[in-house]
């Protein structure tokens, strides 16, 4: 259930606008999986990600500058050069990335490569992952959540995407990547952009266009490959000033969740100046904030990211003992 609330003020001091023009982006995301899973040198990036130098050292800047990544010394070829390591910052972003995973895994097809699978180290079982309530630990979604934009702030994606990723630049085939379709469609700060507000109750172009401040070009293009890639439906308004409403199918609901997280995120870690939320997530089925955890839908315990590790045949890959 969304209440929309008043847009007033200045769009620039929504944490949520920040967090979206860092993490809004597919380039930025891979990294951050990458060091995630310990490749933190420069090289090895390049070679994981089929990435150029000049979008890889933009991306790893940015990063440095926002305070998810630390640039850290060490040996190698006789000189000193630097890896990059999560900060604290960085760490707290865990779960958005096994969200992700979780929402491919369930809803994504077309992929050569089989996911791999996530086992829980505390109760020793495979398992996927599920949007919890820290207050009362029971399961949320979108349906049992109520969303309220606070007065005075509103997503406006400004200037144009900070980054510009060129359709000849590669994705390494991974099996523990992000699906590349997926990244074209979520890797994007416009569409997240778009996700957020059809969340909080947006369906027509105009009210996209207002909230987001978008091109009507850019938006067109937006809308039509979350058409596409199946995450909203389309049907005729009711109104005169807009032909089409857009709706969220299942498969668009069902990302909620790292929508959640990442709400949670920006208001912990960009934070307003008076501290408040731009956006508020009440969970209806105890009346508390929202405050999202993962939890395992094995046990129905809360997840941790050293009780969790990614296996696939021969592959493994672990986010324990991740450090700075």
């Amino acid at each position: 259930m969304t209440t929309p609330g008043p847009k007033t003020g200045e769009a620039a001091q929504d944490p949520l606008r920040r967090a979206l023009e860092l993490l809004g982006d597919q380039w930025t995301l891979l990294i951050l999986q990458s060091v995630f899973l310990r490749v933190r040198r420069y090289e090895e990036l390049r070679t994981r990600l089929g990435i150029s130098p000049t979008a890889l050292s933009g991306r790893l800047r940015a990063a440095v500058e926002a305070g998810i990544l630390v640039r850290s010394p060490y040996r190698g070829s006789g000189r000193t050069r630097h890896e990059y390591r999560l900060t604290e910052r960085g760490l707290a972003l865990w779960p958005l990335l096994v969200t992700i995973w979780s929402w491919e895994r369930s809803w994504v097809e077309g992929r050569d490569e089989v996911l791999p699978t996530l086992t829980h180290l505390d109760c020793g079982n495979e398992t996927a992952t599920g949007l919890g309530c820290a207050a009362c630990l029971r399961p949320a979604d979108l349906a049992g959540t109520r969303l309220h934009r606070r007065p005075g702030t509103a997503y406006s994606g400004g200037s144009g995407r900070r980054f510009r990723r060129k359709d000849a630049e590669p994705l390494a085939a991974d099996p523990l990547m992000f699906f590349p379709a997926t990244m074209e469609l979520l890797g994007d700060r416009w569409s997240t952009g778009i996700m957020l507000n059809a969340f909080l109750g947006s369906q027509h172009f105009s009210e996209f266009e207002r909230e987001l401040g978008i091109g009507p070009s850019v938006l067109s293009d937006r809308l039509g490959r979350l058409v596409a890639a199946g995450v909203l439906g389309t049907e005729t308004a009711r109104t005169r000033a807009d032909a089409r409403a857009y709706r969220l199918l299942p498969k668009g609901a069902a990302f909620f969740p790292a929508l959640a997280i990442l709400i949670d995120w920006a208001r912990d870690r960009c934070p307003l100046a008076d501290g408040a939320a731009s956006v508020e997530m009440r969970h209806e089925s105890c009346g508390q904030r929202l405050q999202p955890v993962l939890l395992c839908e094995h046990c129905g315990v809360p997840l941790h990211r050293t009780a969790l590790t990614f296996d696939l045949n021969a592959v493994s890959a672990s986010l324990v003992g991740v450090t700075r």
